[in-house]
Formats: C-alpha cells, structure tokens, sequence
C-alpha cells in the first residue's frame, strides 16, 4: 500500500483560510456564529487532504483531527498576525481622525500608544486567545470534515 499523503499542506491552505477569516475586519463576524469560520477551515483542510488519496487509500478520524487541528494552530498565527496588521492600520486611522474630532481621551489613547505597541499588544493577546479558540474549532472542523468527506474517495 502506498504512503498516504502529506498532511501538511492541506493544513496549510485551511490555516491560512481561518487566518483570512479571523484576521480580517468584517470578515471576522463571520465566527461569531459559533466560530463557523473556523470550523469550515477546519473541514477544508480535510476536503483538500481526502482528495489527495488515491483510490486504494482511506482516511481515519485521527487523520481527520489531525489536519483540522494543524490547520487552527496555523490559522491562528496567520489570523494573530493580520490582526496585528490591521490593528496597528486602526490607531491610524483613529489619529487621522482625531484632526478633525475634538474628543481628549483620542488625543490621550494616541499619546500613551504608538503603533509598534498596538501592534505587538494585538499580536499577543491574539496569538494566546486565537491558538486556544482555532485549535479546539479546527479540530472539530476536522471530525466534522471526516463524517462528510471520509467515507467514500472524492472524485
């Protein structure tokens, strides 16, 4: 029997998928629904491993969870460092608008902060909170992935 395939690089592409969808703004709401997002990377990265079988290979549960849990480790560093990218892009535009509002608490938010800071703040309380979160929904992205797709070879 052949070597099955790698299980890397579907992890990789539902990985980056959860990090698009956790990382971005607005589309970030969309894991709001019981961290949908995430589970659908999580399958995806099971979808993309089952059709790299060849017709006399199979797939278990644990290759399944597997793929789903590599997949939320990857999508949260990938989601940590958008999130970093687009909340330092927020203090920006926060001071951009501060010209033209006369609100002081801005003018003291954008003093005691730079932008590295916001950034490497929004990386770290991301990276924790995201690796917990995507690994435990990547993981059942990737049993629920093994349920629709495990059974019979995709054509």
């Amino acid at each position: 029997m052949d070597q099955q395939p790698g299980k890397l690089m579907p992890a990789v592409w539902g990985g980056l998928f959860i990090g698009v969808i956790t990382g971005v703004p607005i589309l970030n709401f969309i894991n709001c629904f019981c961290c949908v997002g995430v589970i659908a990377g999580g399958m995806l990265s099971v979808y993309l491993y089952r059709t790299g079988l060849k017709e006399d290979q199979y797939m278990t549960m644990s290759d399944g969870v597997a793929v789903g849990l590599l997949a939320g480790v990857m999508g949260a560093v990938c989601g940590a460092i958008l999130h970093s990218i687009f909340g330092a892009m927020s203090r920006d535009i926060l001071e951009f608008a501060s010209k033209y509002i006369d609100y002081p608490w801005i003018d003291e938010i954008l003093y005691n902060f730079t932008t590295a800071q916001v950034a490497k703040s929004f990386f770290l309380v991301n990276i924790l909170g995201n690796l917990l979160i995507d690994s435990v929904f990547g993981l059942v992205g990737g049993m629920l992935g093994f349920a629709v797709y495990g059974k019979a070879k995709m054509v």
